[in-house]
């Protein structure tokens, strides 16, 4: 059957006029009055409906007739119920024997009602114990009341598709936290979302289902006595007369297919609602898990500039073409970078950089001022206590390798410090210690900048004697 043969066409344009958010709570208000009354007596609506319009902008719509000046708030609600009377949600009479209007909502508009209700309403609700009612009143019926089968039945079909329902809305609940978790960075509104809402849905509708109201313990026993009832012609014909009486149908007949397949419809669901308890599971572990991870990253991660400054570089070090030019161009934009500085106690020190000696003109000795002995003396102690003679040893070790003897054309000085060492080797070679002697000769040699004599050093034998 087409929709628009029940409700008129223009049912649901209340629901999409620029005033959509006070009709929808207007009809939130009749649904309530429809709640707690029984007749609802239109001043009474339009009394409520002046209370909510108190702080709210009713703007002017097309088909409303009135003008936009001096609009009272008796004149607006007014017009919201006419709204709803063309629109064809309610209906106005009087009582019966009575000059007082009521106004009566339409059987269709009272389950939209509802549906609007239900969707706006965030409270969770609690979840009841639909398997366990079911296999009370079949149990019941089976061994106490036999009389009362066929209300067992209806009655288990009932629970059985609520029950259905239950588990699929919560399976797809699980799923929309899911998604939820692919664009959640703040780790409140994770944890939020965790320990408030998530838990408060898995503690009143998971938890049972696993527990109180286990689903694999008493699906078994409800089929059993399902089955039972299938193969108890006796039981059965008993049913159907009881349908006959209780429902008034047309032929035995047709109360037994009623029968039959609702049995039948029972049997089926309680064989496969494991699996969907199964799925459940699954989404349930996933969720934790994807959760609890999640919080935990973004609680460690580093959210400091810095962090996130190298993590923009990273993105763009592994990024190309066409996304690495936009990341470029976004840094230029949205970053700004200053130089700054700051003065502590390591400010006035500088570390020593060692360079190569350079060509330069020597600088003019006074050659009427000579070095005392002591002062000579004083320079050559100064320069063994700060170069050793093992350091010496161990620097000519290297020069000579598997020689016997070198010369200062072999020599490369690449330094101060080996050039001190050199110098101190020609200046103690031939003492007991040294293990090596100096043949001086004439002339010098450049390297790197430092001018050596030419020296010709000759290694201590094994036998203790010098080789030539």
């Amino acid at each position: 059957m087409n929709l628009f043969e029940i409700v008129p066409e223009n049912f649901f344009s209340p629901l999409s006029s620029k005033n959509k958010e006070i009709y929808v709570d207007a009809l939130m208000l009749l649904h309530k009055l429809f709640q707690y009354e029984l007749n609802i007596e239109t001043s009474d609506f339009l009394a409520s409906l002046i209370d909510l319009l108190e702080n709210r902008v009713y703007e002017i719509e097309d088909d409303d007739e009135a003008s936009e000046g001096g609009l009272t708030l008796s004149a607006k609600a007014r017009l919201i119920l006419n709204r709803f009377v063309v629109a064809g949600w309610v209906d106005r009479e009087n009582m019966d024997g009575s000059f007082t209007e009521v106004i009566t909502p339409r059987n269709y508009a009272i389950q939209v009602m509802r549906l609007l209700y239900d969707l706006s309403d965030t409270r969770l609700r609690e979840y009841n114990s639909l398997v366990f009612s079911t296999y009370s009143s079949l149990k019941e019926a089976r061994f106490n009341q036999p009389n009362q089968m066929y209300e067992a039945i209806i009655n288990a079909k009932s629970n059985t598709e609520k029950l259905t329902y239950e588990l699929k809305t919560l399976y797809h609940g699980i799923r929309s936290y899911l998604r939820k978790l692919q664009g959640q960075h703040d780790v409140n509104s994770l944890l939020r979302d965790h320990f408030d809402e998530y838990k408060a849905l898995a503690d009143r509708i998971y938890h049972p289902i696993k527990t109180m109201d286990s689903v694999y313990r008493y699906m078994a026993p409800i089929r059993e006595i399902l089955a039972d009832v299938l193969g108890d012609a006796a039981m059965l014909d008993n049913t159907r007369r009881r349908a006959m009486a209780v429902r008034g149908y047309e032929s035995e007949d047709a109360a037994g297919y009623e029968i039959l397949t609702a049995i039948d419809y029972v049997i089926d669901v309680y064989q496969s609602i494991g699996g969907i308890v199964n799925e459940i599971d699954k989404k349930h572990s996933t969720y934790t898990k994807l959760s609890v991870d999640t919080i935990r990253y973004h609680m460690t991660a580093d959210q400091t500039v810095g962090g996130k400054l190298a993590a923009l570089l990273k993105d763009y070090a592994a990024s190309s073409g066409v996304r690495r030019e936009k990341i470029l161009g976004l840094m230029e934009r949205e970053t700004r970078v200053n130089r700054q500085e700051f003065f502590d106690g390591r400010s006035l020190w500088h570390k020593t950089v060692k360079s190569r000696r350079a060509s330069a003109e020597p600088l003019s000795v006074d050659s009427g001022e000579g070095l005392s002995e002591a002062e000579a003396n004083d320079i050559i102690k100064s320069l063994k206590s700060d170069y050793s003679l093992q350091q010496i040893k161990g620097y000519m070790s290297k020069l000579f390798g598997d020689k016997s003897s070198i010369s200062s054309d072999d020599i490369d000085i690449r330094d101060d410090s080996e050039f001190i060492l050199f110098l101190l080797a020609a200046i103690r070679a031939g003492e007991k210690s040294i293990n090596f002697k100096a043949q001086i000769g004439t002339g010098a040699k450049t390297t790197n900048g430092y001018v050596i004599p030419q020296i010709i050093f000759h290694k201590k034998g094994g036998e203790g004697k010098y080789v030539d």
